[in-house]
């Protein structure tokens, strides 16, 4: 007896459940008949819009968003998102360290630079001429500061080399580069000719060969053009190092390439290579 009221309920569910999805799906069609006159193509769309919506239902959630009253931020709140954290490195009595030492990173280089750069200010400014106009050293302060900055910039660029790259793949390009370029004025010359002629004389017949050619570098076509190259150089390279405000005044960048240039480099050729 109990299975039969189960089974009749269940039936009269089913019939309560069939009239629900006929009016559904009626109403449906019946609006949808506002965009389309056929029947045979509401229809279907009718249902499967309803039992899309049915198991949308079933499947997703729905809850009312509990809506919080928005309180006014108040003064002392203000107060307290500006207040500084224990932590902060403005409430620290110790000044940061500058911008060269981050970007070398290094105590024992810091420390090396910063006392070869002392000791060169020392000899050729201070007590060279500097000392005899004034005995205010803030200028050599700023000198240094220039330097160190330069120094640092230099610094965080070669820390970005490919050490790799340089070793096996530029500086041998480089290199064979060079020697493709020796053997063919070699060759072009004579290799009997060249086995005949002295050091110098071999250097000046390759020149010869080299400025016919147009393979010359510019640098070694005479003194002047050597010290014309070198301040294109330095110049490029003191236009990345320098800060912008130094770089970009005329009387500064100019002192400074002219000094790099020929009391630095040329120097410094000259011992590599001398005439």
């Amino acid at each position: 007896m109990k299975a039969m009221e189960t089974i009749q309920d269940l039936i009269e569910e089913a019939k309560v459940r069939m009239v629900w999805w006929c009016l559904c799906i009626f109403c449906v069609t019946y609006i949808l008949s506002h965009t389309s006159s056929s029947m045979w193509m509401n229809l279907p769309i009718s249902i499967l819009f309803v039992s899309g919506l049915r198991i949308l239902c079933n499947e997703v959630e729905f809850s009312w968003k509990v809506r919080q009253s928005v309180r006014r931020p108040s003064y002392l709140s203000h107060l307290e998102k500006k207040q500084l954290s224990l932590n902060d490195s403005r409430l620290s009595s110790t000044p940061p360290p500058p911008k060269w030492k981050r970007k070398i990173d290094s105590p024992v280089v810091e420390a090396a630079i910063s006392d070869f750069i002392d000791q060169i200010l020392k000899d050729f400014v201070v007590d060279l001429w500097y000392s005899e106009i004034t005995p205010d050293r803030e200028a050599p302060e700023l000198m240094r500061s220039v330097i160190m900055d330069a120094l640092g910039e230099i610094s965080g660029r070669a820390k970005e080399i490919n050490l790799i790259d340089l070793l096996t793949r530029d500086i041998v390009d480089l290199i064979g580069d060079h020697l493709d370029l020796f053997r063919r004025n070699q060759a072009a010359i004579g290799a009997d000719v060249m086995a005949t002629l002295s050091t110098e004389e071999r250097d000046e017949r390759l020149k010869h060969h080299l400025i016919a050619s147009k393979e010359l570098h510019p640098a070694l076509i005479s003194p002047e053009s050597e010290y014309k190259v070198l301040q294109q150089l330095v110049g490029g390279v003191l236009a990345i190092v320098l800060r912008p405000r130094e770089a970009q005044c005329p009387l500064v960048w100019t002192i400074a390439r002219e000094i790099v240039t020929c009391l630095v480099m040329q120097p410094l050729i000259n011992l590599a290579s001398p005439a």
